[in-house]
């Protein structure tokens, strides 16, 4: 089955991915979804701001598209995909169980990656400990916050935190930014801002995180944004030399296009106009959109003109 030339192979089984395999799989478009089973939001509780879902568990979430992906068609293969390579007219996948996977289009929905500090303990993230100002800050208002990361992307995350935390206490390694302009905006909002990082950290029977801190200091955070924790999965877009933006992502049209012809690309992404579950899903039903009409117009159509 897997010698098989699928029209489309996704890579990445999350709200991007799953969303265009259904669309592909709609089309008619023999489709093939290999991922491996854990997904970037996995950790979380539930999922916030998404429509008719909110308050859902990743889990069950996941569970209902994948169904609905398998029920118009799509393959699903739960595999890593350990390298692939873009030739004339085809793509190659291989799958470190199921190697030689051959589609006529490829759609990277691989999203990002959380490179979380060492010092974070186990069982943390996505329980006490995250990265985004929206998702899961409402959950945690009346609680102490504590916001660590490089410099001004944590202070404007702990600007849009601040509202919900009983109190606030942001660590940031750059001296600079503990003393500008957004530094000074916090502190009349009473956020202390010190210039400081974090060296051990442990978890407290309540469930929130104790930080031992570089300049001998021992905060306990119930809530912990993190900041500079986001990175691009670089692998496979650097293997099929595509162009990159200065962040390391593929660079992409509004509709997903790379600078290979047979290769898109999907998801929650930096330099796209999509972010979040939600715009992830987005773009993957753009990208899902523009494969169909290059698999009809670009080829099948022009095979019958000439």
């Amino acid at each position: 089955m897997y010698d098989d030339l699928y029209d489309v192979i996704v890579i990445g089984a999350g709200a991007a991915g799953l969303t265009a395999a259904t669309m592909l799989g709609r089309s008619m478009r023999n489709t093939l979804v290999i991922s491996k089973p854990l997904r970037r939001n996995s950790s979380a509780s539930s999922v916030s701001n998404v429509p008719f879902a909110d308050g859902t568990s990743p889990a069950d979430i996941y569970r209902k598209m994948e169904q609905d992906a398998v029920r118009y068609g799509v393959t699903m293969l739960w595999d890593e995909v350990t390298s692939v390579k873009a030739y004339e007219d085809h793509v190659v996948v291989e799958g470190g169980a199921h190697p030689g996977l051959r589609g006529r289009r490829l759609l990277l929905a691989t999203g990002r990656v959380d490179v979380l500090p060492a010092w974070l303990p186990d069982g943390v993230w996505g329980k006490a400990a995250f990265d985004c100002p929206y998702c899961h800050t409402y959950e945690r208002n009346g609680t102490n916050f504590v916001c660590v990361g490089t410099g001004d992307e944590t202070l404007k995350m702990a600007a849009l935190s601040r509202q919900f935390a009983k109190r606030m206490t942001v660590l940031v390694s750059d001296p600079s930014a503990s003393r500008g302009r957004l530094a000074r905006l916090l502190s009349r909002h009473d956020v202390e801002v010190r210039c400081d990082e974090v060296l051990r950290a442990s978890t407290n029977p309540a469930g929130g995180v104790i930080l031992e801190t570089a300049h001998g200091q021992t905060l306990t955070a119930d809530t912990l944004l993190l900041g500079d924790v986001v990175q691009p999965h670089r692998k496979l877009a650097e293997e099929l030399d595509l162009d990159l933006s200065a962040e390391g992502f593929p660079e992409t049209s509004l509709y997903g296009m790379t600078s290979n012809p047979l290769v898109y690309s999907a998801g929650n992404v930096e330099g796209s106009s999509y972010f979040m579950w939600t715009g992830a899903a987005s773009s993957g039903i753009n990208a899902a959109r523009a494969i169909c009409e290059d698999l009809a117009f670009a080829s099948e159509l022009l095979e019958d003109w000439e």
